[in-house]
């Protein structure tokens, strides 16, 4: 089969086409055939071997990427072989992969909070040959979720991973409500958009902010009512406060770590929930505790979506309720030039990999 791979880090240009044997599903396993396969930041920062301009293994706790590498944290297709005692899949069910395995046995992992798990293995991270950059995959039929054929395969890669720590951090831990004001940093990326889409979703207002005025309009057409343009290094905290006549946003979805930390605090009203679900601008920041005890704040820090909530998103996509923004679809011989438009920032949306 053909799949792109990483043989050495590298700028975009150092993925490599090979061909590798098709996947044989194991006793449990269902052997996918991909269709498409969303970009994460994931899969460009693996590539490059940095996280939020550090090493790599600063942000995996130490651990090694394995090279060469098949990335692809979120693929969607069809189920075309199962191995004996699969269970939880058939054969043509059209599935988006759960995109971490956990123990099954933990504390965190009878609870229902498997994303907790201390033994996690992320695909396309923690599985170097194993990805969604290819044209099959084989992983645990029970780690699968289905979707129907009103769904568009590249639509489904688009919300999975995105929305899935989205709606489990705005929904399931700050507890956004309807008429509470949800500020979005970060906006005009995959999770951006899904934040954004979930705010209307439920009838929040949401303020987004993004670094260009190019993606107002579509950020606008996700369903932002208003839009903060502020380039880097610019303060913006205050016009989230005029916005809010002095209040501040209820909840904040800080999506790009230190760059923006300071801003974000700033801008979150007394007794306010910030959802951290992302840090590729910068892991390292300073926080003032009087502030966070002084005003009542919440932090919430947000990895990967329990099964619950990946299950959640899905059922909401298949019943037509999400608007996943799609800005652009590359064929998977093209991933380099996929990871060069995600890493100039010139788009407003999802990026997504197809394979047919």
């Amino acid at each position: 089969m053909k799949a792109m791979r990483v043989p050495v880090f590298g700028p975009p240009d150092c993925l490599r086409e090979d061909d590798i044997p098709v996947p044989t599903p194991g006793p449990t396993e269902a052997l996918v055939r991909i269709h498409a396969c969303g970009i994460n930041r994931m899969d460009t920062e693996l590539r490059s071997g940095t996280y939020g301009g550090e090493p790599l293994a600063n942000f995996f706790f130490g651990k090694a990427i394995v090279l060469p590498h098949l990335p692809g944290i979120e693929p969607a297709g069809v189920v075309v072989a199962l191995g004996a005692n699969a269970r939880g899949a058939a054969v043509g069910d059209r599935v988006v992969a759960h995109s971490h395995l956990s123990c099954g046995h933990c504390t965190h992992c009878r609870a229902g909070h498997d994303n907790a798990c201390a033994e996690i293995r992320v695909l396309g991270v923690q599985t170097p040959d194993c990805g969604g950059y290819a044209e099959y995959f084989c992983w645990p039929a029970d780690r699968l979720i289905s979707y129907g054929e009103g769904l568009p395969h590249t639509t489904a890669a688009a919300v999975s991973v995105n929305y899935g720590p989205v709606w489990f951090g705005l929904m399931d831990q700050a507890g956004m409500k309807p008429g509470e004001t949800l500020l979005v940093t970060g906006a005009a990326g995959g999770c951006g958009h899904a934040a954004i889409d979930l705010g209307r979703l439920l009838g929040v207002r949401v303020i987004a902010v993004t670094r260009s005025a190019a993606k107002v309009a579509a950020l606008r057409a996700a369903g932002a009512a208003e839009v903060i343009v502020a380039p880097d290094n610019t303060p913006w905290s205050e016009q989230v406060l005029a916005l809010t006549q002095g209040r501040g946003a209820d909840v904040v979805c800080e999506l790009v770590g230190a760059a923006s930390w300071r801003e974000s605090l700033s801008a979150c009203a007394a007794r306010g929930r910030v959802v951290v679900i992302g840090s590729h601008g910068g892991l390292h920041t300073t926080l003032n505790l009087g502030e966070v005890f002084g005003r009542n704040l919440s932090i919430f820090g947000i990895t990967r979506a329990p099964h619950t909530a990946m299950a959640r998103v899905m059922q909401l996509a298949e019943a037509g309720h999400l608007r996943p923004s799609i800005a652009a679809t590359f064929p998977l011989s093209a991933a380099a030039a996929a990871h060069g438009l995600l890493e100039t920032g010139a788009f407003s949306g999802k990026i997504v990999l197809t394979m047919t």
